[in-house]
Parts: structure tokens; C-alpha cells; sequence
């Protein structure tokens, strides 16, 4: 095959989150057709992991994630290329340059966490306007969603039809953290940074009376400290756990009980199902993605998900194992196949 330019476009270059997961699955599935590319991020990374890159900023920044997803536009606009796969999610006004495909959840203020706080009003505010802006590019563009809850929301706010791949999910790997017991813990896997909600994993703990354990990268320490008191106030055993490496979260998983998804809105959620593959019943939001997989062990509210979490104990090793099970269909390479059968048609 004739070699063709891809620019993948993403904000933030770095394993630590599903995200990163998406986007490293992505450039293997370019690299395994020998396809030309280049990436084009905000920030220079803290690892270039020997890739072509770009960057607008010569140092590393972690901050206003959201709005790095608009300004890493300055570094793809500069690019010509055939394709543009933009992974950010944001629809930054790349198809008047060439094909842009962008791989995306829902839109990141629909959702009920960012209408709660002044904290998020304020903080969505410039964003929300340049969504508004950015209408006409939704149509333009070829919109791939995460989940069938993202198709959702982006077709009834621009009149759109994405396709929906699911991210990969290296089931297998957390499938060696399957066991019969259902003692435990209560488990949450995030990025340790406000959007999350990680309070809520704290009041979860403090209604059941069980220890809690949240595993994540340390993006933001006040918020960290913050969590630390409000346990403290509430006389929660939780324990915060920050940058493990894979195998000690394998570990972790190991002896949890169950796993809580405490962000409302998310638009999917890769350690939902790498807590299936570890036979750990997954309670996450009604409103989110996540619902779709396991709706029967959705929440709405902090005493429902409460309430479900004291009902593990009755769900039988069968059902655990299901759950694993179905886990599979996740996989890496079912990822790198649907990407690729798309990617491909445009390359023709």
C-alpha cells in the first residue's frame, strides 16, 4: 500500500489514564499498516516514547486539560496531512485541511457534574461557547463515538449519526485478579483530580461501613489533601493509593470486594471493565456510559449505589464470572480492527 500522511492529534501524550490507553492503541494500529504519521500534542510529553511529535508548549503541562483539546489545534493546523484522527474529542476546525476524524465521548458539559458547582459553571463556561461555535464542524467532520450513551447525546445536540466503537480494554491482563471471595473493599480506579467526584466514593464508605481503596495518578495534590480531611471528618477508612504500577493495581483488585464508578456523566470508563474482568461487580451512575454494560447495577443516587454495594455479598460466583466473561468483547484487537476497517476507507 502506497504510504499515506495521518496526523493523530491528541492533547496529551501519556499512558496514565484509558484515555492514553485509546490513543497508544490507535498509533499501533497505524504503525502495524506502515502508514506515515506524525502526532501533534499541546505539550511536549514527559516521555516521547520514540515517536514523530509536535508540540506547541517546549515543557510538560498537566492543567486545564479541557481546554488543551482546543489549543492543540495551533500545532495540526500546521500539518497538511490526508487524515487528521483527532483523539482529543474537541471538534477543533481541522476538516477544511483535510479528512478529520474524531474519536470522542459525549459532550463533555452535557452532563450533570458540570452544573452542580460555580466551581464547573465558571470552568465551562468559555468551553460551552466554543462548542457553540463549533457546530457546523460536528457535521463536517466523521464523528466515531465511545459508547452508544455518547451517540446519544451528540446526535440530539447536533443532528448527527456517529459510528460507536468501544475503546480497548486489556481484559486479560485483570482477569489474573479474579478470585472467589467477595470480601473486601470497595475499589475505585481514577485520576486523582475534581472531575472525578472522588468525594463520593468517601460517602459510599462512611453509609456502608466499608473500607474504601481509590488507586490513581496524582494530578491535582490540594484535591488529594482535600479527600484526606473530608475522610477524616466523616471517619471513612479510605485509602488513596497514587501511581502504582500495573501489577501492584492487579494486586489491589485482588482483594477488593467490589468496584464503585463514582463519576456521573463519564462517558464510558475503561476500569469498569477491567473490574469485570476481574469479577468484581461494577456499580456506576445510571447517567453515564458505563450503564449500558451492567444496567442492572446502575445507581442514581449515593443510598442506591450504597445499598447495592451492601447486596454483593448475595450475588453468586456465577454471576461474577459473567461479568468476566463478558468483559472479552472489549478487546484490544477488536478495537484495532473496527479503527482500522473505518480509517481504511478514506485512505482509498
Amino acid at each position: 500500500m502506497e504510504k499515506k500522511l495521518i496526523t493523530i492529534v491528541h492533547h496529551n501524550l501519556s499512558y496514565k489514564s484509558g484515555e492514553g490507553k485509546v490513543v497508544f492503541t490507535a498509533i499501533d494500529v497505524i504503525k502495524d499498516h506502515k502508514i506515515d504519521f506524525t502526532i501533534a500534542t499541546f505539550s511536549k510529553p514527559e516521555n516521547e516514547y520514540g515517536l514523530p511529535i509536535k508540540y506547541f508548549l517546549p515543557f510538560h503541562f498537566s492543567k486545564f486539560d479541557r481546554y488543551q483539546r482546543i489549543f492543540v489545534y495551533f500545532v495540526a493546523s500546521k500539518i497538511y496531512s490526508r487524515i487528521y484522527l483527532n483523539l482529543a474529542g474537541s471538534p477543533i476546525p481541522l476538516s477544511k485541511k483535510g479528512i478529520h476524524i474524531i474519536y470522542t465521548g459525549s459532550s463533555p458539559f452535557s452532563v450533570t457534574k458540570y452544573s452542580r458547582s460555580l466551581f464547573w459553571k465558571v470552568y465551562r463556561m468559555p468551553y460551552k461557547l466554543f462548542l457553540g461555535l463549533m457546530k457546523d464542524e460536528y457535521k463536517r467532520a466523521k464523528i466515531i463515538a465511545n459508547s452508544y450513551y455518547s451517540a446519544k447525546v451528540l446526535a440530539d445536540q447536533y443532528g448527527i449519526q456517529p459510528k460507536v466503537i468501544y475503546p480497548p480494554v486489556e481484559y486479560e491482563k485483570f482477569n489474573k485478579a479474579f478470585h472467589e471471595n467477595n470480601d473486601g473493599y470497595i475499589l475505585t480506579i481514577a485520576r486523582i483530580e475534581r472531575g472525578k467526584f472522588l468525594e463520593r466514593v468517601i460517602e459510599v464508605s462512611s453509609k456502608t461501613k466499608l473500607p474504601a481503596v481509590i488507586v490513581g495518578y496524582l494530578n491535582d495534590k490540594k484535591y488529594l489533601i482535600e479527600l484526606e480531611k473530608i475522610a477524616k471528618q466523616k471517619n471513612a477508612k479510605i485509602l488513596i493509593l497514587t501511581n502504582k504500577t500495573e501489577d501492584e493495581l492487579i494486586e489491589i483488585m485482588s482483594k477488593a470486594c467490589c468496584y464503585f464508578h463514582p463519576t456521573e456523566g463519564e462517558h464510558f470508563g475503561i476500569p469498569v471493565v477491567e473490574a469485570m474482568s476481574a469479577g468484581l461487580v461494577p456499580i456506576v451512575p445510571r447517567e453515564s456510559g458505563a450503564s449500558e454494560l451492567v444496567p442492572e447495577f446502575s445507581y442514581t443516587t449515593i443510598d442506591e449505589a450504597s445499598q447495592k454495594i451492601l447486596e454483593i455479598k448475595n450475588i453468586p460466583l456465577s454471576k461474577r464470572k459473567e461479568l468476566s466473561e463478558k468483559s472479552k468483547f472489549f478487546s484490544t484487537e477488536r478495537f484495532k480492527r473496527e479503527l482500522w476497517e473505518y480509517i481504511s476507507n478514506f485512505l482509498n
